[in-house]
């Protein structure tokens, strides 16, 4: 019997169904659940390494946004939306990590100091005589830090980030060391819904029938798994096999539960964090692009010289979401036929019905 932890705030309903046909068809509630959901939520961007140096400029998109994450030439970290105030275009057109000592809007030339101050403006006489430089400020977007991985909030009402990944913080701290590099950094296009892919991912009763040679030898028996639920994470410990033990070395620092054990997260709304005792960290983040499309972002952080290779990680992750993808596009299809009536859960898919709970929860909400 599968073991569960969990916080009465965040018990799953068993009684309750899945989510219906038209939450993963309904061409109308991207909207609402770019409002609603990912406007609320705390947000993965990427590595910190990338702003190692002083003023450095990354600019990215995420849920649909495009902002710029800035280290300033004091090593200050500030965030903000890539729009200029005075009409709306964006400020640096070119995804990726610039070397920036100031912000030039490139339709009229308004300049921006790093800490997103207007700082010079032509023919400004030529403006109103109330005008007032610091009435046109970029506008800012929360970012925080945890072990060097960047997120970012759109709302000031959320909690801060340790506090939303909960259970996490203590427990996969110490599988990330001062040696950890970025390993793997890949980009999938699925043609199904962002919550359909979300959902597999959560999914602990399709292991040992679709990866029976991929995920299924990490994680062992079902007899094993355990499940713990926090307010927006949820997680799946599985033991370690002993044929993958005797395969890969373990961090010698880590707690025996941590040595000896996979670490599965789910992440409210569209993220997921593995862990293992080889220093390998992964996340998959899940972005919308259509109601029957998204991107899956894959990032594999893991210890040069310890951690398996590079292009052994990339293949063993690739052969298990490859699996996926096949899986979530043929429900995608099985969604948008019609016939499909949402049915109740087994208890190894708990942890979908804990983040189901909270979409349904946000998308209600009256504000």
């Amino acid at each position: 019997m599968i073991q569960t932890q969990q916080k009465t705030f965040s018990t799953p309903d068993f009684q309750s169904s899945f989510l219906d046909a038209k939450f993963y068809t309904d061409p109308n509630l991207l909207a609402r659940e770019k409002q609603k959901i990912f406007r609320r939520s705390w947000l993965y961007v990427g590595d910190a390494a990338n702003l190692s140096r002083a003023e450095t400029v990354w600019v990215t998109e995420v849920a649909g946004y495009s902002i710029l994450i800035i280290r300033d030439s004091n090593h200050t970290w500030q965030a903000f939306h890539n729009v200029c105030p005075h009409r709306a275009s964006v400020l640096v057109p070119e995804i990726g990590i610039h070397s920036l000592k100031r912000l030039v809007c490139p339709y009229h030339a308004w300049v921006y100091n790093l800490n997103g101050q207007l700082k010079g403006i032509p023919a400004k006489n030529r403006f109103p005589s109330h005008f007032c430089d610091e009435d046109f400020p970029l506008k800012k977007v929360r970012c925080e830090q945890w072990l060097g991985f960047i997120f970012v909030c759109f709302s000031e009402d959320t909690p801060p980030l340790e506090e939303y990944l909960g259970e996490i913080i203590g427990s996969v701290k110490e599988h990330h060391t001062e040696a950890t590099k970025l390993l793997v950094k890949k980009q999938y296009s699925v043609a199904c819904n962002w919550k359909n892919y979300h959902d597999n991912t959560l999914c602990d009763y399709h292991v040992p029938i679709v990866h029976p040679h991929t995920l299924n030898p990490i994680q062992g028996s079902v007899c094993y798994y355990e499940h713990f639920f926090d307010r927006y994470v949820n997680l799946l410990y599985t033991p370690t096999t002993k044929e993958w033990r005797s395969r890969y070395p373990s961090l010698s620092h880590l707690s025996d539960r941590a040595r000896f054990g996979f670490f599965t997260y789910g992440i409210f709304p569209n993220l997921h964090l593995l862990a293992l005792p080889n220093g390998v960290l992964a996340w998959l983040r899940i972005d919308p692009v259509t109601v029957e499309s998204c991107l899956v972002n894959l990032e594999i952080y893991g210890i040069p010289d310890f951690s398996p290779p590079a292009a052994e990680l990339a293949s063993d992750f690739e052969a298990f979401m490859s699996e996926d993808m096949k899986i979530t596009e043929g429900v995608q299809k099985g969604y948008a036929s019609g016939v499909y009536q949402a049915g109740l859960a087994n208890e190894l898919e708990a942890r979908i019905l804990h983040q189901q709970q909270l979409i349904r929860s946000c998308l209600q909400a009256d504000n």
